[in-house]
């Protein structure tokens, strides 16, 4: 029961099933992947003069959010599993990188363990996108709860379909808030 004896919405009760299923703490259900990059983006504070790496080979929306949050993209190439390519990303960080966003492309998982030791290394932040890779997992963890937050998409030609939506994922409280 929620407050007032009333029930949990069904938005709230989804937000708290699909955390506990991917292995998370939080979850923000979104209108759509789009959505829940911009979302994702901002909460790991990301904004003007700062640059975040992704993958050359990626949907638009990867480079949307980042560029209405004011910050710049910066695209590093993809190896032969066709995800971002950890030696490139390693080439591309500046003083200005706070993200690396690597994209679970067609139910391939990326390497975590190089993209996560990067990241630690140069102190920066990971935003996952397994919009299209719903249900694959990387050494026991969900895909897009390896690094700091994880976007999902429902978007009709995604493995799991509402029609749309997404949502983001997250075990860090500052995210979160």
């Amino acid at each position: 029961m929620g407050p007032g004896g009333k029930s949990p919405n069904k938005c709230n009760q989804f937000e708290k099933e699909f955390a506990a299923h991917q292995g998370s703490k939080y979850c923000l259900a979104v209108t759509s992947g789009t959505a829940a990059f911009i979302v994702a983006v901002a909460g790991l504070g990301v904004g003007p003069g700062d640059e975040v790496i992704l993958p050359a080979w990626t949907w638009y929306a990867c480079y949307d959010a980042i560029i209405a949050s004011g910050a710049t993209p910066v695209f590093a190439e993809i190896d032969e599993s066709l995800s971002i390519d950890p030696a490139d990303v390693e080439r591309k960080i500046t003083p200005h990188t706070k993200v690396i966003m690597p994209v679970h492309i067609a139910g391939e998982p990326v390497d975590m363990d190089s993209i996560m030791a990067i990241a630690r290394r140069h102190q920066l932040k990971v935003l996952e996108d397994a919009a299209q890779s719903m249900g694959v997992m990387y050494k026991g963890r969900a895909v897009g709860t390896v690094g700091d937050c994880g976007i999902n998409s429902f978007q009709i030609c995604k493995t799991i379909s509402a029609g749309d939506g997404g949502a983001v994922v997250t075990s860090d409280p500052l995210v979160y808030e």
